[in-house]
């Protein structure tokens, strides 16, 4: 068997107590899967270094846990309520089914504040049931969309009185809004929809298919913009030179996408496909036009 420092063997033992309550059987048999053999008396005496350092460990039905840890989060008062109104709004989305997961992961969030923060927990949690009637409100419509839109399948919805087959759904939240991010399966393109207006939501027996999505906008960065740009959302880089960039999008809408382009001037340009390039060169000759326009008047 091996030789490992002491202290690897006692962090070892804290990192499993961290995850979960463990038995010491459970502790040797871990330890003894990385060749590392020790004896009740040992981990005892683990225990002991451990708790001088400040972690409270304590034995329940045949498993140590560790209670509470010597370093603690400053969470604030604003920190608590979001915290109250994240597992309020996870369990009425979600359902129970989620409750107890829910309850895990903020316990083990509450288990590095200061001992009052139970106390302070539970004065908020009493006071986030006003947003009940959001949760409720887009429960069904969420629970749907998740349910349908598995395995990229095609949706159709009823938005306001259209009916749109859409496809790859994303969740954005602004401003108390909840809004969709989708792939518009009937002008091939991705819009933004709010989801308080999905009067209907229908499920189709087909799967949307790579050739539906909207082609790739490869463009490529020079200069300044090669080291400083920022990848947007659903952007990835597919190329790399010594002065510079190349990247693909087609998760933003064209014509959003084509207007942040422009402003880059003459260190971008549109690579692909042939539409974009085009639409690019007609936007930077109606902008020209214009400014002479503005020089002659």
């Amino acid at each position: 068997m091996r030789k490992i420092d002491a202290s690897y063997r006692i962090m070892k033992i804290f990192q499993m107590l961290y995850k979960n309550p463990c038995s010491l059987d459970e502790i040797c048999d871990e330890l003894y899967s990385e060749d590392i053999v020790l004896s009740r008396e040992t981990i005892a005496k683990y225990f002991k270094t451990l708790r001088s350092f400040g972690c409270v460990i304590r034995k329940r039905k045949g498993r140590f846990e560790l209670v509470s840890v010597p370093f603690s989060l400053d969470l604030s008062d604003d920190d608590f309520y979001f915290l109250a109104a994240f597992e309020n709004l996870g369990i009425n989305l979600y359902g129970e089914n989620i409750k107890e997961d829910l309850k895990s992961v903020l316990a083990k969030v509450l288990s590095l504040t200061d001992g009052s923060s139970y106390e302070k927990y539970r004065g908020y949690s009493s006071g986030v049931s006003k947003i009940n009637h959001i949760s409720v409100l887009f429960r069904d419509k969420i629970s749907k969309l998740l349910k349908y839109g598995y395995d990229n399948a095609k949706i159709k919805i009823l938005y306001g009185d259209k009916k749109i087959n859409i496809s790859h759904i994303s969740f954005k939240y602004c401003d108390n809004a909840v809004f969709l991010h989708v792939f518009n399966e009937d002008t091939k393109s991705y819009e933004l929809l709010l989801l308080e207006n999905i009067k209907e939501i229908y499920s189709t027996p087909k799967s949307s298919l790579a050739s539906n999505f909207a082609p790739n906008t490869v463009f490529e960065l020079k200069g300044r913009l090669k080291n400083s740009y920022t990848l947007y959302e659903g952007e990835r880089v597919i190329k790399v030179g010594e002065d510079f960039l190349v990247v693909a999008n087609n998760y933003e809408d064209k014509s959003e996408l084509l207007k942040r382009l422009i402003r880059y001037g003459d260190l971008c340009k549109i690579i692909s496909p042939k539409g974009d390039i085009e639409k690019f060169k007609e936007m930077l000759g109606k902008m020209e036009h214009n400014l002479l326009c503005l020089n002659t008047n």
